[in-house]
């Protein structure tokens, strides 16, 4: 009985540590996302809200539509040119490995896909498997949790970013719920033959790509 206390309050240490982990870099990527703002351009910001009224998606992370645009316009571009979030990286001078410094290049590294909830973690947080692509992350975030706690669906769209080199993974911006239906066809893959790797480099490129956003929100919007 007291091995099994012992086991049960290290589980609890464990989980009390990433959940508080992951809340700190949190703060730290809204800190840097308000900080962008300079950085956005006025141009991209208004195209990307004129799409938004014509197409008035369901915001199921956030009723928010200001921000959802805002989103948009810092973390897309259109080909061959840097997004806001990027510009603002050249700009920006931190300390070397610092948590600031990890945030920051994870932000820039974010991935967007259909995902659903696989399983709970054992310690903290989910397993998330990737719908669109193939792969599967474990991500503690307080976004998500609140998100499921109203009842979200299981299965959406949404960022993620990898949070430190420990494999957290978190949320960033605006989820959607979404039939998983949706995904079943290969949306990520975008027609391609090859399945596409989870936070992969090319995963990576196509989620910062306007057309290729524009294409995963289309059925939701």
């Amino acid at each position: 009985m007291m091995m099994n206390m012992a086991s049960d309050a290290s589980v609890q240490l464990d989980r009390d540590a990433h959940i508080a982990r992951s809340q700190a870099l949190h703060d730290l990527a809204e800190q840097h996302f308000r900080a962008l703002a300079p950085f956005l351009s006025p141009v991209r910001v208004q195209d990307h809200a004129r799409r938004l009224a014509r197409l008035r998606p369901v915001c199921t992370g956030s009723d928010d539509q200001t921000a959802f645009v805002i989103e948009l316009a810092a973390w897309t571009a259109d080909k061959g040119r840097s997004t806001a979030l990027e510009r603002y990286a050249r700009q920006t001078t931190l300390q070397a490995g610092s948590d600031d410094t990890c945030v920051l290049i994870g932000l820039q590294a974010s991935m967007i896909s259909f995902w659903t909830v696989q399983e709970v973690h054992p310690v903290a947080g989910w397993l998330l498997r990737d719908l669109a692509n193939e792969g599967t992350v474990w991500v503690v975030d307080a976004s998500l949790q609140q998100y499921l706690d109203r009842g979200g669906s299981p299965c959406f769209l949404a960022r993620l970013f990898q949070a430190d080199s420990g494999g957290l993974w978190m949320t960033c911006g605006t989820l959607f719920a979404a039939p998983e239906a949706l995904a079943s066809f290969g949306l990520g893959r975008e027609g391609e033959g090859d399945a596409v790797q989870t936070g992969s480099e090319r995963h990576i490129a196509l989620s910062r790509q306007s057309a290729y956003v524009a294409f995963l929100y289309a059925p939701l919007l």
